[in-house]
């Protein structure tokens, strides 16, 4: 309720609303699009249609994921984060040949944080310069309940695929601290999943893409050579990354 001039009192009616969560807990918008992070019931996508004053829904993904957020990256492309410490992002397949293909949402990334992410937020950790390489590279900034904060970037394609060329040799060549497998580790797994032994999928993980950097001369030009590029410029290519995060 808000008192205005001349005494006047306005107030918030109720226009609309849509029913079918167990607690809606995470409301992301985007023009007429409304994604939201469930209890229980993972995540669903709603569409406004202000001219018929109703809330529909889109699709849904229809796995039991118990969300902590919920973000849009684009209006096809959704992130969320489930209490099991992961992070997913989901697709709306608005080309699909079926109405049942299109009321679900596809699951197209998976990756094991090993943090409790509560919060999305848009933004980025430095300063981008009109000139700079990747500067027109979007990110997000993610936050943890231990106070751990994170940058998520969407990469172009061909960026995407040479650093999932490059985590490949560098798994092979970085051993995981106690021996374990980065692989295995950053595979999706919650109670109805077992860890796997193939990955991420749909991520990269910029701390290991980073570890090149610290690699000496021989193991070096072992991964610069399973890439098919110089030292000189594959560390070029990771610094530029590296000034795109922090």
């Amino acid at each position: 309720k808000m008192d205005g001039a001349g005494g006047s009192t306005y107030e918030l009616a109720k226009e609309c609303s849509h029913h079918g969560h167990i607690v809606a807990l995470y409301v992301a918008v985007r023009g007429e699009f409304i994604v939201v992070g469930d209890l229980m019931k993972s995540v669903s996508l709603l569409a406004y249609k202000p001219e018929e004053s109703v809330i529909e829904e889109r699709a849904r993904d229809y796995n039991a994921n118990w969300m902590t957020a919920v973000d849009i990256l684009d209006d096809d492309a959704y992130l969320g984060a489930e209490n099991n410490f992961n992070l997913f992002t989901l697709r709306r397949q608005s080309d699909a040949a079926t109405d049942e293909e299109r009321s679900r949402l596809e699951v197209v990334g998976e990756y094991h944080v090993g943090e409790f992410v509560n919060r999305f937020r848009r933004g980025s950790l430095v300063m981008r310069l009109p000139d700079q390489e990747n500067a027109d590279v979007p990110t997000l900034l993610f936050g943890t309940v231990s106070g751990v904060i994170g940058v998520l970037a969407t990469l172009p394609r061909e960026q995407f695929e040479f650093l999932s060329a490059l985590q490949a040799a560098l798994n092979k060549t970085v051993s995981g601290v106690g021996g374990l497998s980065h692989d295995a580790w950053r595979s999706f797994q919650n109670e109805h999943r077992h860890r796997a032994k193939d990955g991420a999928k749909g991520f990269v993980d910029g701390d290991l893409i980073e570890s090149f950097l610290d690699l000496k001369p021989e193991k070096a030009r072992e991964v610069a050579a399973a890439v098919k590029l110089s030292v000189d410029e594959l560390t070029r290519r990771v610094e530029d990354l590296q000034r795109l995060t922090h």
